[in-house]
Protein backbone atom coordinates (compact mmCIF):
# COMPACT_ATOMS: atom_id res chain seq x y z
CA UNK A 1 0.00 0.00 0.00
CA UNK A 2 1.71 3.54 -0.48
CA UNK A 3 2.22 5.46 2.00
CA UNK A 4 -0.96 7.57 1.79
CA UNK A 5 -4.28 5.85 1.71
CA UNK A 6 -5.61 6.12 -1.93
CA UNK A 7 -9.44 6.09 -2.50
CA UNK A 8 -8.91 2.59 -3.76
CA UNK A 9 -6.88 2.17 -0.57
CA UNK A 10 -10.70 3.18 1.25
CA UNK A 11 -12.84 1.21 -1.19
CA UNK A 12 -11.14 -2.07 -0.54
CA UNK A 13 -11.10 -1.22 2.87
CA UNK A 14 -14.64 -1.02 3.08
CA UNK A 15 -15.23 -4.07 1.24
CA UNK A 16 -13.61 -6.35 3.92
CA UNK A 17 -15.77 -7.51 6.26
CA UNK A 18 -13.41 -7.91 8.59
CA UNK A 19 -13.12 -4.11 8.98
CA UNK A 20 -16.07 -3.96 10.55
CA UNK A 21 -16.62 -4.86 14.68
CA UNK A 22 -20.33 -6.29 14.27
CA UNK A 23 -20.10 -9.27 11.91
CA UNK A 24 -21.56 -8.96 8.94
CA UNK A 25 -21.23 -12.14 6.09
CA UNK A 26 -20.80 -9.84 2.84
CA UNK A 27 -20.38 -6.56 1.92
CA UNK A 28 -21.67 -4.42 -1.05
CA UNK A 29 -20.11 -1.42 -2.44
CA UNK A 30 -22.04 1.67 -4.20
CA UNK A 31 -20.32 4.88 -5.57
CA UNK A 32 -21.53 7.79 -6.32
CA UNK A 33 -19.01 11.18 -8.33
CA UNK A 34 -18.99 12.28 -4.26
CA UNK A 35 -19.12 9.12 -2.37
CA UNK A 36 -18.29 5.22 -1.24
CA UNK A 37 -21.73 3.41 0.10
CA UNK A 38 -20.77 0.14 2.14
CA UNK A 39 -23.58 -1.53 2.77
CA UNK A 40 -23.40 -4.96 5.54
CA UNK A 41 -25.88 -6.36 6.96
CA UNK A 42 -27.32 -4.23 9.33
CA UNK A 43 -25.75 -0.92 8.71
CA UNK A 44 -24.26 1.24 5.58
CA UNK A 45 -21.15 3.36 5.93
CA UNK A 46 -20.99 6.66 3.94
CA UNK A 47 -17.41 7.75 2.85
CA UNK A 48 -17.02 11.37 1.27
CA UNK A 49 -14.84 11.24 -1.72
CA UNK A 50 -12.20 13.98 -1.69
CA UNK A 51 -13.14 15.63 -5.08
CA UNK A 52 -13.57 19.91 -5.84
CA UNK A 53 -16.47 20.78 -8.13
CA UNK A 54 -18.22 23.97 -8.50
CA UNK A 55 -20.57 22.88 -6.54
CA UNK A 56 -19.33 21.17 -3.69
CA UNK A 57 -15.42 21.07 -1.85
CA UNK A 58 -15.03 17.77 -0.51
CA UNK A 59 -11.25 18.39 -0.80
CA UNK A 60 -9.42 18.38 2.71
CA UNK A 61 -10.09 15.82 5.83
CA UNK A 62 -11.64 19.13 7.71
CA UNK A 63 -13.82 19.91 5.47
CA UNK A 64 -14.71 16.13 5.09
CA UNK A 65 -15.87 16.31 8.93
CA UNK A 66 -17.55 19.59 8.81
CA UNK A 67 -20.10 18.32 5.79
CA UNK A 68 -20.04 14.67 7.63
CA UNK A 69 -21.80 16.65 10.92
CA UNK A 70 -23.94 18.33 8.42
CA UNK A 71 -25.85 16.11 7.25
CA UNK A 72 -26.44 14.04 10.61
CA UNK A 73 -27.63 17.56 11.18
CA UNK A 74 -29.93 18.20 8.52
CA UNK A 75 -31.35 14.22 7.86
CA UNK A 76 -32.90 14.35 11.15
CA UNK A 77 -35.51 16.34 10.26
CA UNK A 78 -36.84 14.05 8.11
CA UNK A 79 -35.51 10.39 9.15
CA UNK A 80 -35.57 9.38 12.94
CA UNK A 81 -32.78 6.95 14.46
CA UNK A 82 -31.48 6.73 10.99
CA UNK A 83 -28.01 7.93 11.46
CA UNK A 84 -25.61 6.68 14.07
CA UNK A 85 -22.43 8.98 13.98
CA UNK A 86 -19.03 10.08 12.46
CA UNK A 87 -16.48 7.26 12.54
CA UNK A 88 -13.00 7.88 12.59
CA UNK A 89 -10.27 5.89 10.38
CA UNK A 90 -7.17 5.46 10.93
CA UNK A 91 -4.15 4.62 9.53
CA UNK A 92 -1.09 3.60 11.24
CA UNK A 93 1.60 3.19 8.27
CA UNK A 94 0.77 -0.40 7.16
CA UNK A 95 -3.16 -0.27 7.40
CA UNK A 96 -6.35 0.83 7.67
CA UNK A 97 -8.38 0.36 10.88
CA UNK A 98 -11.79 1.55 12.93
CA UNK A 99 -9.35 1.27 15.97
CA UNK A 100 -7.53 4.15 17.57
CA UNK A 101 -4.18 3.13 15.87
CA UNK A 102 -2.04 5.77 14.07
CA UNK A 103 -3.72 9.09 12.36
CA UNK A 104 -7.03 9.59 11.71
CA UNK A 105 -6.83 10.40 7.69
CA UNK A 106 -10.63 9.80 6.73
CA UNK A 107 -14.27 9.72 8.00
CA UNK A 108 -17.33 7.73 7.54
CA UNK A 109 -20.76 8.51 8.76
CA UNK A 110 -22.78 5.46 10.01
CA UNK A 111 -26.07 4.73 9.32
CA UNK A 112 -28.96 2.29 9.73
CA UNK A 113 -29.63 -0.32 6.99
CA UNK A 114 -32.61 0.22 5.49
CA UNK A 115 -34.71 -2.35 3.87
CA UNK A 116 -34.63 -2.05 -0.34
CA UNK A 117 -37.90 -3.74 -0.89
CA UNK A 118 -39.11 -0.48 1.22
CA UNK A 119 -37.44 2.51 -0.68
CA UNK A 120 -39.99 4.04 -3.00
CA UNK A 121 -38.38 3.59 -5.75
CA UNK A 122 -38.29 -0.04 -5.51
CA UNK A 123 -42.20 0.27 -4.15
CA UNK A 124 -43.25 1.89 -7.39
CA UNK A 125 -42.44 -0.84 -9.42
CA UNK A 126 -45.17 -2.91 -8.10
CA UNK A 127 -48.60 -2.67 -10.11
CA UNK A 128 -50.96 -2.29 -7.09
CA UNK A 129 -48.92 0.09 -5.20
CA UNK A 130 -51.01 1.99 -3.41
CA UNK A 131 -52.09 5.82 -3.22
CA UNK A 132 -52.34 5.85 0.45
CA UNK A 133 -48.52 5.72 0.44
CA UNK A 134 -48.50 9.34 -1.38
CA UNK A 135 -50.49 9.87 1.49
CA UNK A 136 -48.00 9.30 4.12
CA UNK A 137 -45.11 10.70 2.10
CA UNK A 138 -47.51 13.88 1.47
CA UNK A 139 -47.99 14.56 5.47
CA UNK A 140 -44.70 13.77 6.12
CA UNK A 141 -43.46 16.52 3.74
CA UNK A 142 -46.17 18.63 4.40
CA UNK A 143 -45.41 18.78 8.05
CA UNK A 144 -41.65 19.80 7.04
CA UNK A 145 -42.54 22.48 5.22
CA UNK A 146 -44.87 24.28 7.14
CA UNK A 147 -42.96 24.04 10.15
CA UNK A 148 -39.18 24.84 8.46
CA UNK A 149 -38.42 28.23 9.56
CA UNK A 150 -36.64 30.77 6.90
CA UNK A 151 -34.92 33.59 7.84
CA UNK A 152 -32.86 36.82 5.55
CA UNK A 153 -29.73 34.36 5.20
CA UNK A 154 -31.37 31.92 3.85
CA UNK A 155 -34.20 33.95 1.97
CA UNK A 156 -30.83 35.41 0.05
CA UNK A 157 -30.03 32.17 -1.54
CA UNK A 158 -33.47 32.84 -3.54
CA UNK A 159 -32.47 36.14 -5.26
CA UNK A 160 -32.66 36.51 -8.64
CA UNK A 161 -28.94 36.89 -8.72
CA UNK A 162 -28.80 33.92 -6.95
CA UNK A 163 -30.79 31.34 -8.98
CA UNK A 164 -29.25 33.21 -12.18
CA UNK A 165 -25.89 32.05 -10.83
CA UNK A 166 -27.12 28.27 -9.91
CA UNK A 167 -28.66 27.87 -13.55
CA UNK A 168 -25.20 29.26 -15.32
CA UNK A 169 -23.59 26.62 -13.13
CA UNK A 170 -26.01 23.36 -14.11
CA UNK A 171 -25.85 25.12 -18.03
CA UNK A 172 -21.86 26.10 -18.31
CA UNK A 173 -21.04 22.70 -19.41
CA UNK A 174 -23.63 21.73 -21.38
CA UNK A 175 -21.55 21.88 -24.57
CA UNK A 176 -19.07 19.34 -23.36
CA UNK A 177 -21.69 17.27 -22.94
CA UNK A 178 -23.66 17.67 -26.22
CA UNK A 179 -23.10 14.31 -28.74
CA UNK A 180 -22.47 12.21 -25.61
CA UNK A 181 -25.65 13.02 -23.37
CA UNK A 182 -27.34 16.25 -24.72
CA UNK A 183 -28.11 17.08 -28.20
CA UNK A 184 -27.18 20.27 -29.54
CA UNK A 185 -30.96 21.53 -30.27
CA UNK A 186 -31.77 20.42 -26.25
CA UNK A 187 -28.86 22.23 -25.13
CA UNK A 188 -29.81 26.14 -26.97
CA UNK A 189 -33.53 25.91 -25.91
CA UNK A 190 -32.90 24.19 -22.61
CA UNK A 191 -31.34 27.75 -21.70
CA UNK A 192 -33.61 29.29 -23.33
CA UNK A 193 -35.83 28.52 -21.03
CA UNK A 194 -34.23 28.70 -18.02
CA UNK A 195 -33.10 32.15 -18.57
CA UNK A 196 -35.85 33.71 -20.62
CA UNK A 197 -38.20 32.39 -16.87
CA UNK A 198 -35.96 34.22 -15.13
CA UNK A 199 -36.43 37.64 -17.03
CA UNK A 200 -39.83 37.55 -17.40
CA UNK A 201 -40.59 36.62 -13.51
CA UNK A 202 -38.42 38.33 -11.79
CA UNK A 203 -41.95 39.80 -10.02
CA UNK A 204 -42.83 36.29 -9.09
CA UNK A 205 -39.45 35.03 -7.69
CA UNK A 206 -39.10 38.23 -5.83
CA UNK A 207 -42.38 37.67 -4.55
CA UNK A 208 -41.72 34.45 -3.24
CA UNK A 209 -39.30 35.97 -1.06
CA UNK A 210 -41.75 38.24 0.63
CA UNK A 211 -44.46 35.46 1.00
CA UNK A 212 -41.85 33.32 3.09
CA UNK A 213 -41.49 30.54 0.44
CA UNK A 214 -37.49 30.27 1.16
CA UNK A 215 -36.56 27.66 3.64
CA UNK A 216 -33.81 25.34 4.41
CA UNK A 217 -35.08 22.25 2.54
CA UNK A 218 -33.54 19.16 1.55
CA UNK A 219 -32.20 19.62 -1.47
CA UNK A 220 -31.89 15.93 -3.33
CA UNK A 221 -35.64 14.91 -2.87
CA UNK A 222 -35.64 11.75 -4.61
CA UNK A 223 -37.68 8.67 -4.80
CA UNK A 224 -34.26 6.59 -3.49
CA UNK A 225 -34.21 9.01 -0.69
CA UNK A 226 -37.81 7.83 0.92
CA UNK A 227 -38.33 4.72 3.30
CA UNK A 228 -41.82 3.86 3.80
CA UNK A 229 -42.30 1.22 5.83
CA UNK A 230 -44.51 0.41 8.79
CA UNK A 231 -46.45 3.39 7.93
CA UNK A 232 -43.54 5.39 9.11
CA UNK A 233 -42.22 7.62 6.41
CA UNK A 234 -37.63 8.02 6.22
CA UNK A 235 -36.40 11.06 4.04
CA UNK A 236 -32.38 10.75 4.13
CA UNK A 237 -29.49 11.70 2.30
CA UNK A 238 -30.40 15.56 1.92
CA UNK A 239 -27.71 18.04 0.52
CA UNK A 240 -25.50 18.94 3.18
CA UNK A 241 -22.32 20.39 0.88
CA UNK A 242 -23.85 23.50 -0.20
CA UNK A 243 -26.06 26.10 1.18
CA UNK A 244 -27.10 27.28 -1.71
CA UNK A 245 -28.22 24.31 -3.08
CA UNK A 246 -30.44 23.24 -0.19
CA UNK A 247 -31.94 27.01 0.88
CA UNK A 248 -34.38 27.27 -1.79
CA UNK A 249 -37.68 27.93 -2.60
CA UNK A 250 -40.05 24.81 -1.63
CA UNK A 251 -41.34 24.32 -5.09
CA UNK A 252 -37.81 24.05 -6.50
CA UNK A 253 -37.62 21.45 -3.57
CA UNK A 254 -40.88 19.19 -4.25
CA UNK A 255 -40.26 19.88 -8.26
CA UNK A 256 -37.25 17.26 -7.97
CA UNK A 257 -39.56 14.94 -6.34
CA UNK A 258 -42.07 15.39 -9.25
CA UNK A 259 -39.41 15.26 -11.86
CA UNK A 260 -37.78 11.73 -10.26
CA UNK A 261 -41.68 10.42 -10.49
CA UNK A 262 -42.11 11.35 -13.78
CA UNK A 263 -38.90 10.01 -15.29
CA UNK A 264 -40.00 6.42 -13.50
CA UNK A 265 -42.73 7.39 -15.52
CA UNK A 266 -44.97 7.27 -12.12
CA UNK A 267 -47.10 10.21 -13.58
CA UNK A 268 -50.16 9.62 -11.30
CA UNK A 269 -48.40 9.34 -8.01
CA UNK A 270 -46.28 12.56 -9.25
CA UNK A 271 -50.38 14.37 -9.91
CA UNK A 272 -51.64 13.42 -6.70
CA UNK A 273 -48.51 14.07 -4.54
CA UNK A 274 -48.78 17.70 -6.64
CA UNK A 275 -51.92 18.68 -6.05
CA UNK A 276 -51.92 17.17 -2.03
CA UNK A 277 -49.08 19.57 -1.32
CA UNK A 278 -50.21 22.74 -3.58
CA UNK A 279 -53.48 22.36 -2.16
CA UNK A 280 -52.40 23.75 1.24
CA UNK A 281 -49.16 25.39 0.81
CA UNK A 282 -49.71 28.12 -2.04
CA UNK A 283 -52.72 29.99 -2.90
CA UNK A 284 -52.14 30.91 -6.76
CA UNK A 285 -51.27 29.07 -9.85
CA UNK A 286 -47.75 28.03 -9.11
CA UNK A 287 -47.67 26.12 -12.35
CA UNK A 288 -45.40 27.82 -14.36
CA UNK A 289 -42.55 28.16 -11.60
CA UNK A 290 -42.77 24.56 -10.72
CA UNK A 291 -42.36 23.66 -14.33
CA UNK A 292 -39.01 26.32 -14.61
CA UNK A 293 -37.73 24.53 -11.37
CA UNK A 294 -38.45 20.75 -12.94
CA UNK A 295 -36.47 21.73 -15.89
CA UNK A 296 -33.58 22.86 -13.40
CA UNK A 297 -33.89 19.66 -11.91
CA UNK A 298 -33.81 17.17 -14.72
CA UNK A 299 -30.76 19.29 -16.01
CA UNK A 300 -28.99 18.32 -12.46
CA UNK A 301 -29.47 14.76 -12.83
CA UNK A 302 -28.72 14.98 -16.26
CA UNK A 303 -25.17 16.71 -15.32
CA UNK A 304 -25.14 13.86 -12.08
CA UNK A 305 -24.92 11.09 -14.61
CA UNK A 306 -22.69 12.32 -17.46
CA UNK A 307 -20.23 13.36 -14.84
CA UNK A 308 -20.21 9.68 -13.77
CA UNK A 309 -20.39 8.22 -17.40
CA UNK A 310 -16.65 10.25 -17.67
CA UNK A 311 -14.77 8.59 -14.73
CA UNK A 312 -13.12 5.74 -15.95
CA UNK A 313 -12.56 4.30 -12.56
CA UNK A 314 -16.14 3.45 -12.41
CA UNK A 315 -16.93 -0.09 -14.17
CA UNK A 316 -17.38 0.41 -18.05
CA UNK A 317 -21.29 -1.27 -17.59
CA UNK A 318 -22.23 1.23 -15.10
CA UNK A 319 -20.98 4.11 -17.08
CA UNK A 320 -22.74 3.55 -20.16
CA UNK A 321 -25.82 2.98 -18.16
CA UNK A 322 -25.25 6.42 -16.44
CA UNK A 323 -24.59 7.97 -20.17
CA UNK A 324 -28.40 6.49 -21.00
CA UNK A 325 -29.93 7.77 -17.78
CA UNK A 326 -28.02 11.51 -18.71
CA UNK A 327 -29.93 11.25 -21.97
CA UNK A 328 -33.20 11.03 -20.64
CA UNK A 329 -33.25 12.93 -18.06
CA UNK A 330 -31.89 15.94 -20.69
CA UNK A 331 -34.95 14.77 -22.76
CA UNK A 332 -37.12 15.19 -20.11
CA UNK A 333 -35.46 18.85 -19.14
CA UNK A 334 -36.30 18.99 -23.10
CA UNK A 335 -40.08 18.19 -22.81
CA UNK A 336 -40.57 20.33 -19.68
CA UNK A 337 -38.80 23.50 -21.89
CA UNK A 338 -40.81 22.78 -24.92
CA UNK A 339 -44.08 21.42 -23.86
CA UNK A 340 -44.72 22.28 -20.03
CA UNK A 341 -45.54 19.46 -17.62
CA UNK A 342 -49.34 19.05 -18.91
CA UNK A 343 -49.60 16.31 -20.54
CA UNK A 344 -49.39 16.27 -24.32
CA UNK A 345 -50.58 14.23 -27.57
CA UNK A 346 -48.70 15.77 -30.44
CA UNK A 347 -49.97 14.62 -34.01
CA UNK A 348 -47.92 14.57 -36.79
CA UNK A 349 -50.43 14.50 -39.53
CA UNK A 350 -50.52 14.76 -43.22
CA UNK A 351 -50.82 13.84 -46.75
CA UNK A 352 -48.37 10.50 -48.03
CA UNK A 353 -44.81 11.44 -48.14
CA UNK A 354 -44.83 14.40 -47.16
CA UNK A 355 -42.73 13.85 -44.54
CA UNK A 356 -45.00 13.65 -41.19
CA UNK A 357 -43.35 9.64 -39.88
CA UNK A 358 -39.85 11.17 -40.48
CA UNK A 359 -40.90 14.25 -38.28
CA UNK A 360 -42.20 12.10 -35.91
CA UNK A 361 -39.64 9.93 -35.53
CA UNK A 362 -36.81 13.29 -35.32
CA UNK A 363 -39.44 14.71 -32.23
CA UNK A 364 -39.53 11.44 -30.48
CA UNK A 365 -35.79 11.02 -30.61
CA UNK A 366 -35.55 14.56 -29.20
CA UNK A 367 -38.05 14.48 -27.03
CA UNK A 368 -37.46 10.56 -25.42
CA UNK A 369 -41.02 9.81 -26.85
CA UNK A 370 -42.86 6.39 -28.65
CA UNK A 371 -43.99 7.60 -31.62
CA UNK A 372 -47.56 5.48 -32.94
CA UNK A 373 -48.36 5.40 -36.05
CA UNK A 374 -51.81 4.58 -37.57
CA UNK A 375 -50.02 2.26 -40.66
CA UNK A 376 -48.25 0.01 -37.81
CA UNK A 377 -51.74 0.20 -36.44
CA UNK A 378 -53.72 -1.23 -39.28
CA UNK A 379 -51.41 -4.08 -40.29
CA UNK A 380 -50.94 -5.25 -36.34
CA UNK A 381 -54.84 -5.94 -36.98
CA UNK A 382 -54.32 -7.37 -40.33
CA UNK A 383 -51.72 -9.85 -38.95
CA UNK A 384 -49.64 -8.79 -41.80
CA UNK A 385 -45.91 -7.83 -41.70
CA UNK A 386 -45.21 -4.47 -41.28
CA UNK A 387 -43.13 -3.78 -44.49
CA UNK A 388 -45.08 -6.26 -46.62
CA UNK A 389 -46.84 -4.61 -49.32
CA UNK A 390 -50.30 -7.07 -50.36
CA UNK A 391 -51.81 -7.34 -53.93
CA UNK A 392 -54.11 -4.21 -54.82
CA UNK A 393 -57.19 -6.21 -53.95
CA UNK A 394 -56.27 -7.12 -50.58
CA UNK A 395 -54.55 -4.09 -49.85
CA UNK A 396 -58.44 -2.14 -50.39
CA UNK A 397 -59.35 -3.96 -47.37
CA UNK A 398 -57.16 -2.90 -45.41
CA UNK A 399 -58.45 0.77 -46.12
CA UNK A 400 -61.99 0.26 -45.89
CA UNK A 401 -63.99 2.98 -44.02
CA UNK A 402 -64.92 0.36 -40.62
CA UNK A 403 -61.17 -1.20 -40.56
CA UNK A 404 -59.97 2.82 -40.87
CA UNK A 405 -62.06 3.59 -37.91
CA UNK A 406 -61.21 0.85 -35.84
CA UNK A 407 -57.26 2.07 -36.30
CA UNK A 408 -58.52 5.42 -35.48
CA UNK A 409 -59.83 4.88 -32.42
CA UNK A 410 -57.57 2.18 -31.30
CA UNK A 411 -54.42 4.80 -32.23
CA UNK A 412 -56.30 7.57 -30.09
CA UNK A 413 -57.08 4.83 -27.43
CA UNK A 414 -52.67 3.74 -27.73
CA UNK A 415 -52.39 7.70 -27.45
CA UNK A 416 -54.18 7.66 -23.73
CA UNK A 417 -52.49 5.39 -22.41
CA UNK A 418 -49.47 6.26 -23.44
CA UNK A 419 -49.74 10.00 -22.00
CA UNK A 420 -50.39 8.80 -18.79
CA UNK A 421 -47.08 6.60 -18.40
CA UNK A 422 -44.83 9.20 -20.07
CA UNK A 423 -47.01 12.33 -19.78
CA UNK A 424 -46.98 12.99 -23.47
CA UNK A 425 -46.56 10.84 -27.05
CA UNK A 426 -46.34 11.13 -30.92
CA UNK A 427 -49.16 10.15 -33.20
CA UNK A 428 -48.37 10.13 -36.66
CA UNK A 429 -51.61 9.70 -39.07
CA UNK A 430 -53.06 11.66 -42.05
CA UNK A 431 -56.32 12.17 -40.46
CA UNK A 432 -58.03 13.22 -43.88
CA UNK A 433 -61.37 12.29 -42.30
CA UNK A 434 -61.87 15.14 -40.01
CA UNK A 435 -64.20 13.06 -37.51
CA UNK A 436 -61.25 11.19 -36.31
CA UNK A 437 -59.65 14.61 -35.42
CA UNK A 438 -62.56 15.57 -33.94
CA UNK A 439 -62.77 12.27 -31.85
CA UNK A 440 -59.00 12.58 -30.26
CA UNK A 441 -60.17 16.40 -29.08
CA UNK A 442 -63.08 15.15 -27.69
CA UNK A 443 -60.98 12.07 -25.26
CA UNK A 444 -57.87 14.80 -25.03
CA UNK A 445 -60.16 17.09 -23.38
CA UNK A 446 -61.58 14.90 -21.13
CA UNK A 447 -58.63 13.48 -19.86
CA UNK A 448 -57.05 17.32 -19.46
CA UNK A 449 -54.44 16.63 -21.89
CA UNK A 450 -53.18 19.47 -24.42
CA UNK A 451 -53.55 18.14 -28.16
CA UNK A 452 -50.93 19.61 -30.35
CA UNK A 453 -51.28 19.16 -34.06
CA UNK A 454 -48.37 19.77 -36.81
CA UNK A 455 -48.96 19.86 -40.49
CA UNK A 456 -46.86 18.65 -43.01
CA UNK A 457 -46.61 19.55 -46.29
CA UNK A 458 -44.04 19.50 -49.43
CA UNK A 459 -44.47 19.94 -53.28
CA UNK A 460 -45.39 17.70 -55.43
CA UNK A 461 -41.66 16.62 -56.96
CA UNK A 462 -40.70 16.11 -53.50
CA UNK A 463 -43.46 13.88 -52.98
CA UNK A 464 -43.04 11.92 -56.15
CA UNK A 465 -39.15 12.01 -55.18
CA UNK A 466 -39.81 10.37 -52.06
CA UNK A 467 -42.39 7.59 -53.16
CA UNK A 468 -40.00 6.57 -56.18
CA UNK A 469 -37.05 6.16 -53.27
CA UNK A 470 -39.38 3.34 -51.49
CA UNK A 471 -39.33 1.41 -54.25
CA UNK A 472 -35.87 0.54 -53.62
CA UNK A 473 -35.96 1.41 -49.83
CA UNK A 474 -39.06 -0.41 -48.82
CA UNK A 475 -41.32 1.36 -45.90
CA UNK A 476 -44.46 0.87 -43.66
CA UNK A 477 -46.50 2.90 -45.41
CA UNK A 478 -48.23 1.06 -48.93
CA UNK A 479 -47.93 3.99 -50.56
CA UNK A 480 -46.12 4.27 -54.09
CA UNK A 481 -45.50 6.15 -57.27
CA UNK A 482 -48.04 4.61 -58.63
CA UNK A 483 -50.53 5.42 -56.18
CA UNK A 484 -49.95 9.20 -56.08
CA UNK A 485 -52.85 10.23 -58.74
CA UNK A 486 -55.54 7.88 -57.01
CA UNK A 487 -54.09 9.07 -53.43
CA UNK A 488 -53.10 12.37 -53.66
CA UNK A 489 -55.46 14.66 -51.41
CA UNK A 490 -54.89 17.99 -49.72
CA UNK A 491 -57.07 18.39 -46.21
CA UNK A 492 -60.18 19.58 -46.95
CA UNK A 493 -61.11 21.64 -43.41
CA UNK A 494 -59.45 23.76 -41.11
CA UNK A 495 -57.31 22.15 -38.56
CA UNK A 496 -57.51 25.37 -36.72
CA UNK A 497 -61.77 24.69 -36.17
CA UNK A 498 -60.91 21.59 -34.00
CA UNK A 499 -57.88 22.32 -31.80
CA UNK A 500 -56.51 25.04 -30.13
CA UNK A 501 -52.69 24.43 -31.15
CA UNK A 502 -51.71 23.39 -35.22
CA UNK A 503 -48.64 24.51 -36.95
CA UNK A 504 -48.20 24.21 -40.69
CA UNK A 505 -44.77 23.18 -42.14
CA UNK A 506 -42.97 22.90 -44.96
CA UNK A 507 -41.07 19.47 -45.29
CA UNK A 508 -38.83 20.79 -47.89
CA UNK A 509 -36.28 22.00 -45.51
CA UNK A 510 -34.58 19.90 -43.25
CA UNK A 511 -36.34 18.55 -40.33
CA UNK A 512 -33.65 19.91 -37.97
CA UNK A 513 -34.54 23.06 -39.21
CA UNK A 514 -38.30 22.66 -39.15
CA UNK A 515 -37.88 21.58 -35.44
CA UNK A 516 -35.30 24.55 -34.44
CA UNK A 517 -37.09 27.18 -36.59
CA UNK A 518 -40.91 26.26 -36.33
CA UNK A 519 -42.07 24.04 -34.07
CA UNK A 520 -40.65 24.92 -31.37
CA UNK A 521 -40.58 28.45 -31.05
CA UNK A 522 -44.48 27.92 -31.75
CA UNK A 523 -44.84 25.34 -28.74
CA UNK A 524 -43.01 27.34 -26.39
CA UNK A 525 -44.83 30.76 -27.62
Amino acid sequence: MASVPALVDFIKFLSDKTSYDTPTDEVSILQTHISVVSLTGQFVYKLKKSVLFNFLDFSTLQKRLFYCQEEIRLNQRLSTDLYLGILPIYWDGHKLSFQAEGDVVEYVIKMRGLSDENLLINRLKSPDFPMSQMDLLANRLLTFYQNTPTSPEISAFASIESIKTTMLEITSDFNDATRQTLSPLAARWIQTALFQFIESNKGILEARIQLGKIIEGHGDLRSEHVHIEHNTVTVYDCIEFSQRLRCLDWLNDLAFLLMDLEYRHCYPQAAYLHHKLLAVLEKDDVSLLLNFYKIYRACVRGKVDTIKYREFEVPLEIRLESQQKAVRYFQLAFRYAVLGSMSTVIVCMGGGATGKSTLATALANEFGLSVLSSDVIRKQRAGIDLYERLPDAERAHLYEAQVTEGVYQELAENGLAETDKFGAVILDATYRNKEYLKQLRVVCEQKGVRLVVIQTMATEKTIRERLKKREAEPTISDLRNSDYVSTRFEIEYSIADYVDFSIKVDTQYSIETLINDDIIPYLMG
